[in-house]
């Protein structure tokens, strides 16, 4: 196992931050996310939410309605 030090990916994209492997989209191999203690989904506005530059498998916490959001077939949906 990589030391912990290693797992943590800090970045930036589309002005919502995002923490831990689960940002490294494209470099990571299979076998290498760890979500043993947890992960956190970028938290938005809608307005925010609106801002970014979407593609289809994108998530984010909604905090104008409370709800966990997808982005699939060009438009946002509520996940639950």
């Amino acid at each position: 196992m990589k030391d912990r030090s290693e797992q943590i990916v800090t970045g930036s994209v589309n002005a919502a931050t995002v923490f831990g492997e689960a940002a490294n989209f494209g470099a990571a191999d299979v076998g290498t996310l760890d979500l043993s203690d947890s992960f956190s989904v970028p938290t938005l506005t809608t307005t925010q939410r609106d801002a970014l530059t979407a593609s289809n498998g994108m998530l984010v916490y909604n905090t104008s309605t409370n709800k966990f959001q997808g982005y699939e077939a060009g438009s946002w949906t509520n996940l639950i």
